[in-house]
């Protein structure tokens, strides 16, 4: 399994829903914003531990450590959003501003992985490291 490609596709769907969201909000009913809503929350959680798991593997790379801080980064601010949204009711006016932010710090995020982040890691594994990696994603996804 290539673990990259696995979270340029998981990445992809996750912006997505998130965009779809965004853009049928007005047309949506509100349970099926809600529903969307959490499994877009569910999907970036679980995208996140992926990441962090890769980079779990990793041993002070110059190359992937200054990016893994900015990711962190990105992430966190991401997670920040999150909290902020499950305060607010969905039929507040904050809500919609809030989901398009947290799409478009995900879309961000997206765009740094692919064109930098990614790339950064892979380099930095070893051969043994990316069996490890290999084993523990599988065993990741498939439970």
């Amino acid at each position: 399994m290539d673990i990259f490609k696995y979270l340029q596709d998981d990445g992809e769907s996750i912006a997505h829903r998130l965009n779809q969201t965004v853009a049928e909000f007005g047309e949506w009913p509100q349970e099926r914003l809600f529903e969307e809503t959490k499994k877009a929350f569910s999907s970036l959680e679980g995208h996140f531990d992926k990441e962090k798991m890769i980079v779990k593997n990793i041993e002070n790379s110059d190359v992937a450590v200054p990016l893994t801080v900015k990711a962190e980064a990105q992430i966190e601010a991401m997670k920040e959003a999150i909290d902020s949204i499950v305060m607010i009711h969905i039929d507040e006016p904050g809500f919609l501003n809030a989901l398009q932010a947290l799409a478009d710090k995900f879309n961000e995020h997206m765009s740094f992985c692919l064109d930098e982040y990614y790339s950064a890691l892979r380099f930095s594994l070893s051969s043994a490291d990316k069996a490890h990696v290999n084993a523990q994603f599988e065993q990741m996804v498939l439970s």
